[in-house]
């Protein structure tokens, strides 16, 4: 799995499989919701995620400025490719799965509001097998294809 990003220290690679890519800087990756951590004014970050699998990307947990800070999930690796989704506001979008091997996200925000942002989780998905993804305050088991 290969992940570059358009803002530095957006993203924790965890394995050669999977990571973690956020919208807030946060060193110290408590996301509890008494953290003080929002993400920045005028953001305009992309994550492209490739693989030799189909690449797969599960949110822990979304807050942007609603109709206002959007998340773009793109099933390729630009803008020009098919757009999965546009989201905005506090539901937690559900797991989205490429149908090649790669994913792109692009995060913008305006000037008239900061909220805390998104956590997601990606993976290379091999329906074979399990994979455990583990961070540093939360376990997941997930078991692709189920």
């Amino acid at each position: 799995m290969t992940v570059t990003s358009s803002c530095a220290g957006l993203s924790l690679k965890q394995t050669t499989l999977s990571g973690i890519i956020f919208s807030t800087y946060n060193s110290d990756y408590s996301f509890s919701s008494a953290s003080d951590y929002f993400y920045l004014d005028n953001m305009n970050c992309e994550w492209n995620l490739d693989s030799n699998t189909k690449v797969e990307v599960t949110f822990f947990n979304f807050n942007t400025q609603p109709n206002a800070d959007y998340l773009y999930v793109y099933d390729g690796d630009s803008s020009s490719s098919s757009l999965i989704g546009q989201f905005s506001g506090t539901s937690l979008p559900a797991p989205i799965t490429s149908s090649s091997n790669k994913l792109y996200l692009r995060f913008t925000s305006d000037s008239s509001g900061q909220f805390r942002g998104f956590t997601a989780a990606y993976r290379g998905r091999n329906d074979r097998s399990f994979i455990v993804i583990r961070t540093f305050f939360w376990s997941i088991r997930l078991k692709a294809g189920r």
